[in-house]
């Protein structure tokens, strides 16, 4: 029973961390309330977790703050640009009810294409800032590149963010459930969980 409670028991390294990602997902949902603040929240979020997975993480709270403050200008626009982006693509996917025949096609497949262009940005873009320091322009592109060119980590990203998207509207239980989820940790297991794969993209391009 004492080894259960040690300091090096997996059971409390397992405890340590829950709470470490309890505490992480507070600091993210409350410096995501102005909205704005969503990209460089999000940086903030990605930088003490990449920590974590490399077990290098000590201070959370202060991980997270540092983070944000260093990251808050260009994760702020890179947020702007990508929330503008989304609302193009979604539009346009809204519009093609009102076409028909092979300009419906045409567009469909513009649609498709763009839209996993920017859902391959969108969800290396806040990782790759929390990792390295770049331009704005060659953040996205980056993004971009090593998305495309992993792409089975991709597709796991892929279904590991929509599906829980899905989940979430496809009933009220279902939202429900992912308001729960999201309010008590979710947002930081999920990202931790997303951490570990984009440490195996990025680390393919590092000496």
């Amino acid at each position: 029973m004492s080894q259960l409670f040690n300091l090096d028991s997996s059971l409390f390294k397992v405890l340590t961390r829950t709470v470490d990602l309890a505490i992480l997902n507070f600091l993210f949902l409350l410096f995501c309330i102005p909205i704005i603040t969503i990209g460089s929240s999000l940086t903030a979020l990605y930088y003490v977790l990449g920590k974590m997975v490399r077990d290098e993480d000590k201070n959370i709270g202060k991980s997270f703050v540092l983070a944000f403050k260093k990251n808050f200008i260009q994760s702020t626009i890179v947020w702007f640009i990508m929330l503008a982006a989304g609302i193009l693509v979604l539009v346009n996917f809204l519009l093609l009810g009102t076409l028909n025949g092979l300009l419906k096609i045409f567009f469909i497949s513009l649609v498709i294409i763009f839209g996993f262009m920017y859902l391959s940005i969108l969800l290396f873009i806040f990782p790759y800032m929390a990792r390295y320091k770049d331009t704005i322009k060659n953040s996205l592109l980056n993004s971009l590149l090593i998305g495309l060119s992993n792409f089975p980590y991709l597709l796991l990203l892929l279904i590991l963010f929509l599906f829980p998207i899905i989940f979430v509207f496809s009933s009220t239980v279902g939202f429900l459930s992912g308001l729960y989820f999201i309010t008590f940790g979710g947002f930081s297991l999920l990202a931790f969980l997303y951490s570990y794969i984009f440490r195996k993209a990025f680390s393919k391009y590092e000496v």
